[in-house]
């Protein structure tokens, strides 16, 4: 990769320090703009050999052309959908991610949501802050024993499994373009045995023209069992009217999310919002602010992955 000096590197986001560090002690010219918008960036992309990235700003097309000494792109974390990664192939730029350094914090966040859902801990929480102190509407529901749907079983899938092994679960996995992966407690399934098998369905997808509102009407209506559902993808792979449906018609259990279709709340119009608090008016509901690989240890490790990939390091 590229290791000649004084070359320049723009960083778009908040990295870590050890990212800012390593760059520095290799020579590169850095010009560090984490709140950097996406006219600015135009403005000055024509002289940068290399970009950072996370999930702020898009790099479409307009942007990579202007790049026109751009080598590579990093993009701190997973998903690609931001990144106009045909075009950049055109122009010879390499994208590189690093959903590797964040995979073991997203399956251990996705086991918390499940574990919290299926033993009331937010809801009872919620409700001894209110003064309540009910025990035998809260009985929880055991996780050992039960059959788990992981709807793509690549980075975050399969570390989710990881995580999962202590529990004597098993695993209804479907993807389709991971092979080999069964075991004793991990069967490839489609998505119709997951429907009519899994206790909990948890989705670990990237967002494509394929996955957009993965989750819908249809996809909620096919459920056989009243499964818990879990999301810690992208927000626009669950359809969230439907998933309120769902869990106004009791096709689910209950529902813990990490992310939003849109998760600007400032930017919500009045529909967005009445969805919203439809979610929330659920004690079987959990939201959290897209903070599933946000652990101090992926801060670290997603740096690491991409200076690696990058040959940098």
């Amino acid at each position: 990769m590229l290791n000649n000096m004084a070359l320049k590197i723009i960083i778009t986001a908040p990295v870590h320090l050890f990212l800012l560090d390593t760059f520095q002690q290799k020579g590169y010219e850095l010009q560090y703009e984490p709140t950097i918008s996406y006219e600015a960036l135009m403005q000055c992309i024509d002289s940068a050999h290399g970009l950072i990235v996370t999930t702020r700003l898009k790099m479409d097309a307009a942007m990579i052309e202007k790049a026109t000494q751009l080598k590579w792109i990093g993009r701190i974390g997973s998903g690609m959908e931001l990144i106009d990664t045909d075009f950049a192939a055109t122009k010879n730029i390499q994208c590189v991610s690093s959903p590797e350094g964040n995979r073991t914090t997203v399956g251990e966040h996705t086991l918390g949501l499940v574990l919290s859902l299926m033993n009331r801990i937010h809801s009872a929480y919620q409700e001894v802050q209110a003064g309540k102190w009910i025990r035998d509407a809260n009985r929880a529901d055991e996780l050992t024993g039960k059959t788990i749907g992981i709807i793509g079983f690549g980075n975050t899938g399969t570390a989710f499994a990881k995580v999962l092994e202590g529990f004597d679960v098993q695993i209804l996995a479907h993807d389709i373009y991971a092979t080999n992966f069964e075991t004793a407690n991990i069967k490839s399934a489609t998505i119709e045995m997951i429907q009519s098998q899994a206790d909990v369905v948890s989705l670990h997808l990237p967002l494509t023209s394929l996955t957009h509102h993965y989750a819908n009407d249809a996809f909620f209506n096919g459920f056989k069992k009243k499964p818990y559902f879990i999301s810690t993808c992208r927000g626009s792979v669950t359809d969230t009217s439907a998933l309120l449906k769902a869990l106004q018609k009791e096709q689910i259990r209950g529902a813990g999310l990490d992310v939003l279709e849109n998760e600007q709340l400032a930017s919500y119009s009045i529909q967005e919002k009445a969805l919203l608090a439809g979610l929330q008016a659920f004690p079987n509901f959990i939201l959290t602010p897209h903070i599933a690989g946000y652990s101090q240890e992926a801060y670290y490790k997603m740096s690491k992955v991409i200076l690696e990939k990058l040959g940098i390091i």
